[in-house]
């Protein structure tokens, strides 16, 4: 008889709202729980979020949502995964129609583990 793996183990979450407008450079974190504090740059509406050391999650472990919460028309914040690492997550703000756009959004970072 095998093992059943269909257990969670523990689920380790970061919930996080950003502020649209910072200073050039920096994220601003409205609000954020987790098991340690995020930090990261903008540049570009490229927010590079930045997990501490001692909780990262591999790429392929991980579950990201990303919520608009600016009032701009059209305006969007999208995952890049392809340019995330284990201790980053990327989000590009963008316009409708294009462009890049400072935005302001809510992300929730989540890595579930599973029994053996």
């Amino acid at each position: 008889m095998s093992a059943d793996t269909s257990y969670v183990k523990k689920q380790l979450v970061y919930v996080a709202n950003i502020q649209a407008a910072a200073a050039a450079g920096q994220i601003v974190y409205t609000a954020q729980n987790g098991p340690g504090l995020l930090t990261g740059t903008n540049a570009a509406s490229v927010y590079t979020i930045t997990m501490p050391a001692n909780f990262t999650i591999p790429v392929n472990r991980r579950h990201i949502t990303v919520t608009t919460t600016i009032a701009t028309l059209g305006a969007s914040a999208q995952y890049d995964e392809a340019a995330s690492a284990a201790n980053t997550v990327v989000i590009r703000g963008a316009a409708f129609g294009g462009g890049v756009l400072d935005v302001s959004f809510l992300i929730a970072i989540f890595r579930i583990e599973m029994l053996p």
